[in-house]
């Protein structure tokens, strides 16, 4: 895809295609960002900062709702993600500044779906859904989210107890099988944790975050 410039927001988050994450702004700089991203209905990118690292591969985010406008001008917002880029250039400006980038979109790349493995880590994520979270997040439609349309990757990998760190690794891979067998694997060493009380409370407090493993395989 062609090159387009964009405004870039750091956060120490991972956004996925088609996720959705709930943002306090609160910097002059970035409430001017998102101020006129929900005037003009347009999308920024977030990118993951990691120990002062800009991480090349983020996502490009959308304003879908406004929680709440204080009086000093901070927002309580819900950003979801669409397309995902990789930085060509950064261009650094002052501290106070907004950033801005070029980008590359992406896809995944072409490839036969493993629709077996899809059924089995939907399910996976449903039982994950069911134990630890109570009922508050929805268990995904395995008959809708697996088959080759769609990306059930990105959203399991938004509730399975990932770090930052482990989801940015997730992000730019192109092959949906490839994502899926990582979030198997994890999924299945995750389920026999949430028996435990603290293990649940702290999934459920860290909003998705938990750590259960060191590097991706």
């Amino acid at each position: 895809m062609a090159d387009a410039r964009i405004p870039i927001f750091p956060l120490e988050v991972v956004l996925f295609p088609g996720s959705q994450i709930p943002l306090h702004i609160f910097e002059e700089r970035y409430r001017t960002l998102i101020n006129e991203s929900i005037e003009s209905s347009t999308p920024f990118g977030i990118n993951f900062v990691e120990e002062d690292r800009l991480h090349a591969v983020g996502c490009m985010a959308h304003v879908v709702q406004v929680i709440e406008r204080y009086p000093d001008g901070r927002l309580d917002i819900v950003t979801e993600g669409r397309k995902r880029y990789e930085v060509v250039e950064f261009e650094q400006n002052a501290p106070d500044q907004l950033s801005f980038a070029t980008v590359r979109y992406f896809e995944d790349e072409p490839e036969e779906r493993d629709l077996t493995l899809g059924r089995e880590t939907i399910g996976l994520f449903n039982e994950l859904a069911e134990l630890a979270y109570e009922g508050s997040i929805d268990p995904l439609d395995i008959d809708v989210w697996n088959t080759t349309e769609r990306q059930p990757s990105f959203m399991v990998a938004q509730k399975s107890g990932l770090e930052p760190a482990q989801r940015q690794a997730l992000l730019p891979m192109v092959s949906e099988n490839g994502r899926m067998r990582i979030l198997n694997r994890v999924l299945k060493q995750l389920l026999p944790k949430i028996k435990e009380a603290e293990t649940i409370q702290g999934l459920i407090r860290n909003d998705g975050y938990l750590v259960t493993w060191n590097k991706l395989p």
